[in-house]
């Protein structure tokens, strides 16, 4: 399985070495699926293939209709190869996403149409023309801002800010920050040089600073964008953009067995999860905000979940917690039965173990180990036509998605109720 694992890791370094070869992948199937996201008003599964195959020369991103079961191919379109995590939100003018693709440096915001059937349902974003429009496999942001400045390559990993959202790049150890302004316009704001490398990154729901990990590292890196209250309510930013580092946390003493992936937050901000792959754990830190205004970062438990811990995500709320609204200003809204339903657990994949691990962090304890399929990478969560809470996962090694009942009170909870191929 470690083999597995260090076979698909040495492909995504030597990207940059290959020619661009190869023909356009078919729209109808999944081909090494990555990040997903799942469309906030549910049904619809949003899927990144990131064809680690040079017979094909783009990458896709996938609509899943989760209750005809099948792939909406006239809604496919295509990517740079090699795509990273993607991101939907609700805006004030619908439903917006973004996603990166390490080939060619690309950050691209898109936008939902009404019609998940339809061929223009996923529209991309022009920089050139401020508008957004047909995708091509070189839509969006290429390496560089629109205005010209610099932006560093190698996207990876994602996560929304009140503003729009800030973007890891992997190979250079830089966080990006990205505005979308209140007429849809996106812009390249402003990025931090950080000590080390950056992998994943989660927004602290309370304070909004980026706690940013690194896989060959065995510190999360903290970082403060400037004060949403300095941004004029209006989207016009008249102020510069500022990324403040706010120093390290350690999470293994020992630098030659500390390694972080995953990272994630619970809804309400008091506690963080991270993905340690060295020794094979969920670790969980409490980071609600002390008494001097910052987040005590204080370790509670090391979990041990399997070989390769790699993404980890938070299903809905846990009994009696609020969720932090995004946008400052907003009400907090009501909670969904999903929310419900989820119960605020962690599911952690297992990359190594084609496992899903998922715990309780009210206990510190594994409540599943669900199998999978080979080499899963991503889950999200979404209802069922009857309201039932299911997982989807990606497995990465075998170009299909796993179906996980998550619903409390099913006999068959916590379990692989089917296999999309």
């Amino acid at each position: 399985m470690r083999a597995r694992y260090w076979a698909a890791v040495v492909l995504l370094f030597l990207v940059g070495c290959a020619d661009e070869t190869g023909v356009i992948p078919p729209k109808d199937v999944l081909y090494y699926p990555l990040g997903l996201a799942a469309h906030p008003d549910g049904r619809y599964l949003y899927v990144t293939n990131a064809v680690f195959d040079r017979r094909y020369n783009t990458g896709t991103l996938t609509v899943y209709d989760t209750e005809a079961r099948q792939v909406v191919a006239p809604a496919t379109v295509p990517l740079g190869l090699f795509a990273g995590e993607i991101r939907l939100w609700r805006g004030e003018d619908g439903i917006h996403g973004v996603t990166v693709t390490r080939e060619n440096g690309q950050v691209m915001p898109f936008r939902l149409g009404d019609d998940p059937q339809a061929a223009d349902h996923i529209q991309c974003y022009d920089p050139a023309q401020a508008s957004y429009g047909r995708c091509q496999a070189d839509s969006g942001f290429l390496s560089f801002g629109v205005d010209g400045s610099p932006v560093a390559s190698d996207p990876l990993g994602l996560a929304l800010t009140p503003a729009g959202f800030v973007v890891t790049h992997a190979g250079n150890g830089v966080v990006s920050e990205w505005a979308l302004d209140v007429d849809g316009a996106v812009r390249f704001d402003c990025q931090r040089n950080l000590p080390a490398g950056a992998t994943s990154v989660a927004r602290h729901p309370v304070l909004g600073w980026l706690y940013v990990t690194d896989r060959f590292n065995h510190r999360i890196q903290l970082v403060e964008p400037r004060p949403t209250a300095l941004r004029d309510p209006e989207g016009v930013d008249t102020a510069p953009c500022e990324l403040r580092n706010r120093g390290t946390l350690v999470v293994d003493p020992d630098i030659e067995r500390g390694r972080t992936r995953g990272i994630a937050f619970s809804a309400d901000g008091s506690l963080m999860y991270v993905a340690s792959s060295s020794d094979r754990t969920l670790r969980i830190y409490d980071t609600s905000v002390g008494p001097a205004g910052t987040p005590r970062n204080t370790l509670l438990g090391a979990v041990p979940v399997g070989i390769q811990p790699n993404v980890v995500r938070v299903a809905g709320l846990r009994p009696g917690e609020c969720r932090v609204p995004l946008r400052p200003g907003t009400a907090p809204g009501t909670c969904d039965r999903s929310d419900a339903a989820g119960d605020g657990l962690v599911y952690v994949t297992a990359f190594g173990d084609d496992r899903v691990v998922v715990l309780d962090p009210a206990t510190l304890a594994v409540v599943a180990r669900i199998e999978v399929g080979q080499g899963p990478h991503d889950i999200a969560f979404l209802p069922d036509a009857d309201g039932r809470l299911r997982g989807y996962v990606s497995n990465f090694e075998v170009h299909s998605l796993s179906v996980l009942d998550l619903e409390p009170g099913s006999p068959a909870r916590f379990t692989r109720i089917a296999t999309i191929d």
